[in-house]
């Protein structure tokens, strides 16, 4: 369960999207493009619903829409595009070539929305660090280290993962270990750490505001946690590759190459 950002221009619109994406992802609207924002640099949300509608015109559509794009390469959107819009915005749209960016029409909502997130999610922090984990680990493991990425707002304790997926902490902790992962509970912490590394790497965000996306009681808890799992700082962790760099700190401290099999 993902967390997404929404900016529609009302509230019918609102209750569509909501109904169409939950209880599969959460959304955080933002109620103007300056809101939208706010939530997209401040809470953990890693992809974003926009109704074109609701984009401001100046200088253009399109030129907004890119400009969120530079300062976020890494957020999934899904633009929202209404039966009567402006054909020439849809092909300037289509000429700037923005990153994770897919077009969906509103009418297909109901039935195309979860597929269209799906796909502007494919270079999220999840969909990078899974099909890293992937081939070392079995199906199981796999399905729930997707679940944890997933559900990184949801801030939950190795005991609500247990739960949620109706096991005991110590077993599943022990089903972790004999694959070659840390413990669940310090699984957690690297999850958080990932999808840092990969926010870090985008322009729109500093080190502060990634601790407060987290959720870290402060900057200097952030920076502690960072330092302390990966080695480096806010800005090393930018300079280093992003995610790239946690992902490989973790690779090295957990020897997961090695990794056994699947707790019977």
């Amino acid at each position: 369960m993902a967390l997404l950002a929404v900016l529609a221009r009302d509230r019918r619109l609102e209750l569509r999207l909501t109904e169409s994406v939950e209880p599969k992802h959460a959304l955080a609207f933002g109620r103007s493009w300056g809101g939208l924002n706010r939530v997209i640099r401040e809470r953990p949300v890693t992809g974003a619903i926009i109704d074109l509608v609701a984009v401001p015109s100046y200088p253009s559509v399109e030129r907004v829409v890119a400009g969120l794009g530079v300062q976020y390469p890494h957020l999934g959107m899904v633009l929202l595009l209404d039966a009567g819009g402006d054909p020439f915005t849809l092909f300037r749209l289509g000429r700037a070539a923005i990153r994770n960016l897919v077009l969906l029409p509103q009418q297909e909502v109901g039935h195309g929305l979860a597929r269209a997130v799906a796909r502007a999610g494919e270079g999220s922090a999840t969909s990078l660090v899974m099909r890293g984990l992937s081939p070392f680990l079995p199906r199981r493991e796999v399905g729930i280290a997707f679940l944890a990425m997933d559900s990184v707002h949801r801030r939950w304790s190795a005991e609500d993962v247990a739960e949620e997926v109706g096991f005991t902490r110590p077993y599943l902790s022990e089903c972790f270990k004999a694959v070659g992962l840390p413990s669940l509970g310090h699984f957690l912490l690297w999850t958080r750490l990932f999808h840092a590394g990969h926010w870090l790497e985008e322009p729109g965000r500093t080190g502060e505001s990634v601790g407060r996306q987290l959720e870290y009681s402060s900057g200097a808890a952030f920076r502690r946690a960072l330092k302390l799992y990966t080695g480096a700082t806010p800005t090393g962790v930018r300079e280093g590759g992003g995610l790239s760099l946690v992902f490989r700190r973790f690779l090295t401290q957990t020897g997961l190459e090695r990794s056994g099999r699947s707790c019977a």
